[in-house]
C-alpha cells in the first residue's frame, strides 16, 4: 500500500496540472500578460493584450480577451474527435469551400514562430508569449488516381 502511495506521488510530480506535484500549493495561481496578434485575409497584424491565469489554456485565454475587449470576438465548435476548433475571429470564419482556416501559431520570448502541436483547448500559454492567429490558405491534396498528370 505505501509502495502505490509513493508510485503515485512521483507520477503526479510529473504531470503539467496546477496543484500536482512540486508547484507552489500557496492557493493563489501566478497571472501573466500574453499577446494575441490577429493576421487576417489582408494581412493586417491587430495585437491585443491580455492577462492569463497559470493552468489556463488558450481558449480561456481567448474568452478572457473576448470579455474585456469589445474590438475582439471569435467563435469555436467542438468536434468530439479533436476538441476545440477556432472557426472565426473578428467575423471572419475559415471555409472549406475557399480552402480557408485558422492557424494556431506561438512566439515565445526570443524565439521562432511555430504552429502549435495541439489544440487550443489543450494548449497552455506561458509569460509574455506571443499566441498568432492567422488566417490561412491550404491545397486539399490531389487525387493521384483520377487526376490527369
Amino acid at each position: 500500500m505505501a509502495l502505490t502511495a509513493i508510485i503515485l506521488l512521483c507520477f503526479a510530480a510529473l504531470l503539467p496540472f496546477p496543484g500536482l506535484g512540486e508547484r507552489d500549493h500557496s492557493g493563489e495561481l501566478k497571472t501573466f500578460p500574453v499577446k494575441v496578434i490577429v493576421i487576417n485575409d489582408r494581412s493586417e497584424k491587430i495585437s491585443y493584450s491580455t492577462t492569463v491565469t497559470e493552468g489556463w489554456t488558450m481558449f480561456g485565454a481567448l474568452n478572457e480577451l473576448q470579455d474585456s475587449n469589445s474590438s475582439f470576438k471569435f467563435t469555436s465548435t467542438n468536434d468530439k474527435h479533436y476538441g476545440i476548433f477556432l472557426e472565426s475571429v473578428n467575423g471572419l470564419p475559415g471555409s472549406k469551400k475557399d480552402n480557408t482556416y485558422w492557424q494556431l501559431l506561438s512566439q515565445k520570448p526570443g524565439g521562432d514562430i511555430t504552429p502549435l502541436e495541439v489544440g487550443m483547448g489543450c494548449y497552455q500559454p506561458q509569460e509574455y508569449e506571443n499566441l498568432i492567429l492567422e488566417f490561412t490558405k491550404y491545397h486539399p491534396k490531389r487525387d493521384l488516381f483520377h487526376h490527369d498528370l
